[in-house]
């Protein structure tokens, strides 16, 4: 007996939800409009506006799509994730390829524009008051995961988290011009200029 793969539309279930989650939330409030109000694509609308096709490449990428061809059999069959972003229907893959092949530098430029009237709008460094206090950024550099049962979890590089000491900045007090460690030396003599050798 020979197997027989079927693409059936699920009306009811998706295997995203959170996507659709999200999806709802950013399309009822209108999140994504700064990136599509100064696009202006050279491209008919017959089913789908180019922003509702650019919208459907964003959510193949969040689905795990590695290429436009993928979004017939992981994204067009799911139904519920479609109505989920305010949508009857996925569009079809050629309709996505022809879309993004209409981009020229103008339109990317229209694109990149966009993408910075969103970040200015949800940035939080942009909106942090410098002038009432400094802006502390935690970097952790330690790749290990939360739990030893975490999904896809390795070691990494390090063996193990370092202590919270001297380097910690809650430890010291915040002074750019004085010395934060009792062995740090003071730079006295300026860099040797690099030598090329060919």
């Amino acid at each position: 007996m020979s197997t027989i793969i079927r693409l059936l539309p699920m009306p009811t279930e998706t295997s995203y939800a959170p996507l659709g989650v999200l999806g709802y939330c950013l399309t009822r409030t209108a999140f994504l409009a700064p990136l599509w109000q100064s696009l202006d694509l050279p491209l008919k609308t017959v089913d789908y506006t180019p922003a509702a096709k650019l919208l459907d490449v964003l959510v193949s990428m969040l689905t795990g799509c590695r290429a436009v061809a993928q979004a017939n059999t992981r994204l067009r069959p799911d139904l519920a994730l479609a109505r989920a972003w305010g949508r009857e229907r996925f569009a079809e893959q050629s309709t996505l390829a022809r879309t993004l092949d209409a981009f020229a530098e103008p339109q990317v430029a229209q694109l990149r524009q966009g993408g910075e009237v969103l970040f200015r709008r949800e940035s939080r460094v942009l909106q942090h008051n410098f002038a009432q206090d400094w802006l502390w950024l935690d970097i952790d550099l330690t790749p290990l995961p939360i739990s030893q049962h975490a999904e896809a979890s390795t070691k990494g590089k390090f063996a193990k988290k370092t202590p919270t000491d001297a380097s910690w900045p809650g430890w010291r007090r915040h002074s750019i011009t004085r010395r934060c460690f009792r062995t740090s030396i003071p730079a006295n003599r300026t860099a040797a200029r690099p030598t090329f050798r060919f």
